[in-house]
């Protein structure tokens, strides 16, 4: 039989013992409550918290705010029996003279009672306060101000061209060799039945054909139909100046326009004419417009208006920096100075008697002005219109151009067949208003549904966007014009209609007037009396949440 030496044995011993040490440690903290007492390897004893007790004390740290809570109430009650001690207490003085230096010991206690409550009733409003303040924190650091959008149903990012990235049209085509080939793409159609001038991205001034549309910094340019009375104005060579300057045509600035030089050759006049338009005629209330890029050193430019051969209106700019000098009243006017030291000016005038109107352009100072003195005109337009529309070329006679219109089927991208239908949609675009002046109806209708009564998503009044499913509908108050902005609008199955724009929203409930009416297609439309870019046109088969709202771009 084997045997083992005492050393050895007494190792064995040992390790066994404290294994069994280690074991009841081990459940003494693990299973024990609060402070616990562990024997160590060389036997001494060390005290300290068991795993319960840092539990209970991590939960503690969570129900904090209840405890705050409580320490309120329990002040209220403290207050409470400081108040019953002082009461009695007063009673004792009363009832028992003898006991008069231990009432005032009672009262005095009382006293130190109803302090030490009021401080208890202070750290427990401050604790509310504070867990107040962090749960205002928490959740604004996990709200969420805005959401993304889904894709959208109906898609044209009108920045550069009429592709749909979503929605329904007929496909793309392109006749290549006199075979006409169907391409994989989709669009919305434009139409115009003259060219048209626009300012491209580049800032120079270029000419779209016929049903091209046009597409500058701000989006796609959208205007009413105007005419130019200015004539020869691409050759102002031919235009009617003072023999007091000698003319000449040079390209020049960003726009890279054609341009009328005019060099003062004699120091005999303060005002010398660089150019006039031909006859308007003009019923009472008539406005007519007058606009050019224009520059001098030093000098005013002058836009004056005739009525039946005499002067009627004046308008004075500096022609280096483009500030208004002064006017005649009733006259409105608008000036900029571009990065090129061209001054952008349209004069309006309003006809207070009928007759004969003309548009000149003038350079003018107030003493005679010397020999050398220069003036620049590009884009000269004198046109019988409420607002300055684009550039229109001219030849030996006035020239009209057509208004814009941009159509889309109402079919697979409106939402309904009938206007009655329920459904719900939402629809957004980005819209700049340049210029705007209230036509004599009232209102201008940008975007509607043609065919539905009624389906009217973006009327411009007075001093408000207006929109309608039914006789009336929601407005918001608006100051044209205006920079770049969203604009959306939504329609729910319960007919409520609902628009948001420059973060205003408003909402009203109505049927359509007649629901049985079918759309056609959606019209983006011009109107003479504004000009405006539109661009990123999204309709949604839904309704999207206002933060999905407040999140679209």
């Amino acid at each position: 039989m084997a045997t083992i030496d005492d050393d050895l044995a007494k190792s064995v011993t040992e390790g066994f013992r404290q294994a069994q040490i280690d074991i009841v440690n081990q459940d003494l903290i693990l299973s024990g409550t609060g402070d616990v007492t562990v024997t160590l390897a060389d036997g001494s004893k060390k005290t300290g918290p068991s795993w319960s007790k840092l539990i209970t004390a991590a939960n503690a740290a969570g129900t904090s705010a209840a405890a705050a809570a409580t320490s309120a109430t329990n002040a209220k009650t403290s207050e409470t029996n400081a108040n019953s001690s002082k009461t009695a207490a007063a009673t004792s003085a009363t009832n028992a003279k003898t006991s008069e230096t231990n009432a005032k010991t009672s009262e005095t206690n009382a006293k130190t009672s109803e302090t030490n409550a009021k401080t208890s009733e202070t750290n427990a409003a401050a604790s509310a306060s504070s867990a107040a303040a962090s749960l205002a924190a928490a959740q604004l650091l996990t709200s969420v101000p805005y959401e993304d959008a889904p894709f959208p149903d109906v898609w044209a990012p009108l920045s550069d061209d009429l592709r749909l990235l979503a929605g329904f049209a007929p496909y793309d085509t392109l006749t290549i060799s006199g075979k006409l080939l169907e391409l994989p793409s989709r669009s919305m159609t434009f139409t115009r039945s003259t060219t048209a001038t626009y300012i491209d991205k580049s800032g120079v001034l270029q000419t779209a054909a016929i049903n091209e549309p046009r597409f500058e910094r701000e989006g796609l340019l959208m205007e009413g139909s105007s005419a130019n009375y200015i004539l020869n104005s691409e050759d102002p060579t031919k235009w009617s100046s003072n023999s007091t300057l000698d003319k000449a045509m040079v390209v020049d600035g960003s726009t890279q326009a054609n341009t009328f030089r005019g060099t003062v050759n004699a120091a005999t006049s303060a005002n010398h004419q660089a150019t006039a338009s031909s006859n308007i005629t003009v019923a009472v209330g008539d406005k007519v417009t007058l606009s050019a890029r224009v520059k001098a050193t030093s000098y005013r430019i002058r836009f004056r208006f005739t009525l039946d051969g005499a002067q009627i209106a004046d308008s004075f700019f500096d022609g280096s920096t483009g500030g208004y000098m002064s006017a005649t009243a009733g006259l409105t006017y608008a000036s900029s100075l571009g990065s090129d030291g061209y001054v952008s000016v349209s004069v309006t005038f309003t006809a207070a008697s009928a007759g004969v109107v003309t548009g000149g352009i003038w350079l003018n100072s107030g003493t005679n002005l010397p020999v050398g003195a220069v003036i620049y005109v590009q884009m000269a337009q004198c046109e019988k219109n409420a607002v300055a529309t684009s550039y229109i070329p001219t030849g030996t006679s006035a020239v009209t151009r057509a208004s814009d219109l941009v159509t889309l089927q109402a079919n697979g991208n409106m939402g309904y067949r009938m206007i009655g239908d329920p459904f719900n949609r939402t629809l957004a675009f980005e819209i700049t208003v340049n210029k705007y002046v209230t036509p004599s109806v009232g209102y201008a209708d940008l975007m509607r549904v043609n065919g539905a009564n009624n389906d009217i998503i973006f009327r411009a009044v007075s001093a408000s966007i207006n929109c309608y499913i039914s006789g009336s509908g929601p407005s918001v108050a608006i100051t044209y014009p205006f920079a770049s902005k969203i604009y959306a609008q939504t329609v729910d199955a319960v007919n409520n209609c609902t628009m948001y724009f420059d973060d205003k929203t408003n909402v009203r409930n109505g049927a359509p007037t007649n629901p049985n009416s079918i759309g056609t297609a959606l019209n983006i439309q011009s109107n003479s009396s504004v000009v405006y870019h539109i661009r990123n046109f999204r309709i949604w088969h839904r309704l999207l949440t206002p933060n999905q709202v407040k999140g679209l771009r």
